[in-house]
């Protein structure tokens, strides 16, 4: 017999005998009052009865606390059974607790040990089954229960997607919503008269406004699924407790089905904030399966002071064995999509053990410790793999070549840009998203969906020695003056792109720009209306800062119309006009959304 229990039974025994007393008290009580005359015993039942209640319910008030029932002890495992539907038990499907990972039996059973550091248990959603919601209306997925003392068993439901494993669905992928708790600066029109509107606000009807037109010209029967890469929120403007899920609801606010990763301001360092992102999101490191891929999703943001995180994305010892398992039970045949916030392939605050990049115009920036026993881990799977993450505020397809691979990093621009100071991203690419097709295990497609941008428009051109606020592309990029220079932003350019300026019917390959430097058109703009964003963050002293998807030409005649002839590696081309440069440095698209 445990303390507890002791404690119990010794209370019950004093309840006990206190009972017995108070009768006894009360009966001696009566006999000091006066007999009803009518009825004497009437009158000294009745007062037994009277002052027996008073004296039980004083004492019941006062040991209640302490007669409850037990808590009994939690079991020393967790467990449950997945079934379809139809009740048919699900063989052979990940369950993690977030540490360890199992698969379930033949009869869908499976075990875990309960951890005091797990809060979670959730599977891998496998490809041929539905990403269950948190609601009808909110549509981001909910694959997890929450961990409690007291329960042991947790089942889950799977249902079948109509047809069976998708051959071929959509993926859109957002950087950073980062929404706050405070009034951003914004503009409806061509003058200095700022709307208050709330980032929530903007998000929905901007952002999630733009997908549900986009989702329009998908046809129906496409299956459609959305990443979120985290910083979902910043607490800029004070903590508020309802924001992670006003954000998710948000994002949930259409058909597709919608995962999201944790980012550096969803935790800022504090356990609170972490823990409301629990509450809305759910566990931070996790899988799914799609199609002919293997999604992993994984919390790289880690602090080492304060609010200070290592960059690039780091993961511990715990998180490897957990990625280690995830991946071994994952099917080798399948495309690894790996999904986190910071970049693993360049920053400048390395932790122990991260490798210089090795680029020239990067010097600085170095790759995380994991990855090189990441990579070893990918190179097992027949699909390939695709890194993804945001965080950076800047578009960037960041290719190295790292011990004999050569790496492509998706580095998503962000959703809210610079934060909801404006409407581009601190390299110049507009707020917006990215649609990516898949088939197999291949995509199929990429491009960058500006919002209340046409899709046919992946560029924005300008005049190298055009005078943004004080800042140049020619002074930045020691491009040459008076000649006309035409620079092309390519927003989501690599180096398998073809850009081509045309100058009276010939075609001429455009220069490609890269390495630490600035947007001039971004820079002047920020520097003029950026409120909560420091000036140093969008430029060139921000040593973070990678550009390479500008493009540059210098005509024959500096008075030439040049057409730019941009094509992507999946067929498509896009075109743009020297007719159309951008030189306002002022009232732009970054600052006001003009009819489109």
């Amino acid at each position: 017999m445990d303390k507890k229990e002791k404690r119990h039974t010794i209370l019950l025994t004093l309840a006990a005998l206190i009972a017995t007393l108070v009768v006894v008290a009360a009966v001696v009580a009566v006999w000091h009052q006066p007999d009803d005359a009518d009825d004497p015993h009437k009158q000294t039942a009745s007062a037994v009865a009277r002052h027996a209640d008073t004296v039980r319910d004083t004492m019941h008030r006062a040991l209640k606390p302490h007669l409850q029932k037990p808590i009994p002890k939690p079991s020393l495992m967790i467990q449950g059974t997945l079934r379809r539907t139809d009740g048919t038990p699900v063989p052979a499907v990940t369950v993690s607790d977030g540490i360890e990972c199992v698969k379930t039996d033949s009869l869908g059973h499976y075990a875990l040990r309960r951890r005091a550091d797990a809060h979670f248990v959730y599977y891998t959603v496998p490809d041929w089954a539905e990403v269950p919601t948190h609601s009808h209306s909110d549509h981001t997925a909910c694959i997890y229960q929450r961990i409690t003392p007291t329960d042991s068993v947790y089942d889950f439901w799977l249902k079948p997607l109509p047809t069976g494993k998708e051959s071929r669905y959509a993926m859109l992928v957002f950087g950073d919503p980062q929404v706050t708790n405070a009034f951003s600066p914004y503009y409806t029109g061509p003058n200095d008269n700022p709307v208050k509107i709330t980032d929530v606000a903007r998000f929905s009807k901007e952002t999630m406004a733009d997908v549900r037109q986009t989702l329009k010209a998908i046809p129906g029967d496409m299956p459609v699924y959305g990443l979120s890469m985290g910083d979902d929120v910043q607490y800029y403007g004070g903590f508020n407790a309802t924001l992670e899920k006003k954000i998710r609801k948000t994002l949930g606010a259409s058909r597709m089905r919608l995962f999201s990763v944790i980012g550096n301001h969803d935790q800022d360092g504090k356990d609170r904030y972490k823990r409301k992102w629990e509450e809305a999101w759910g566990p931070t490191d996790y899988s799914f399966d799609r199609g002919d891929e293997h999604y992993v999703c994984f919390n790289d943001c880690h602090f080492y002071r304060g609010s200070i995180y290592w960059q690039p994305g780091e993961l511990t010892d715990r998180q490897m064995a957990w990625l280690k398992q995830d991946l071994a039970l994952a099917d080798k045949q399948k495309k690894v999509v790996l999904c986190y916030h910071i970049p693993l392939t360049m920053g400048t605050r390395p932790k122990k053990g991260a490798e210089p990049v090795g680029i020239a115009t990067e010097e600085g920036h170095f790759t995380s410790s994991r990855l090189t026993e990441i990579l070893l881990l990918l190179d097992t799977f027949k699909g390939g793999y695709e890194l993804f993450c945001g965080h950076t505020h800047f578009a960037l397809n960041h290719e190295l070549d790292y011990h004999g691979r050569h790496l492509l990093e998706h580095c998503h621009a962000a959703a809210c840009g610079n934060i909801w100071q404006s409407n581009v991203n601190i390299c110049g690419t507009p707020n917006g998203y990215y649609i990516y097709g898949f088939q197999g295990t291949a995509i199929y497609t990429d491009y960058y969906k500006g919002t209340r941008w046409n899709r046919m428009t992946q560029m924005a051109l300008f005049r190298a020695d055009t005078d943004f606020n004080g800042e140049s592309y020619a002074a930045d990029w020691s491009l040459p003056r008076g000649k006309g220079v035409i620079v092309a932003n390519v927003f989501n350019a690599d180096s398998r792109w073809k850009v081509y300026a045309i100058e009276n019917g010939v075609e001429h390959p455009m220069k490609r720009l890269s390495g630490e430097g600035q947007d001039a058109f971004a820079v002047g703009y920020h520097h003029r209306y950026a409120v909560s964003v420091p000036y140093q963050f969008v430029g060139k002293h921000n040593k973070y800062l990678i550009m390479n998807h500008l493009y540059y030409y210098e005509p024959l005649s500096p008075s030439a119309e040049i057409t730019v002839r941009a094509h992507d590696p999946y067929g498509n081309v896009y075109r743009a006009s020297s007719r159309n440069v951008i030189t306002e440095p002022f009232f732009n698209y970054a600052h006001y959304y003009p009819n489109r």
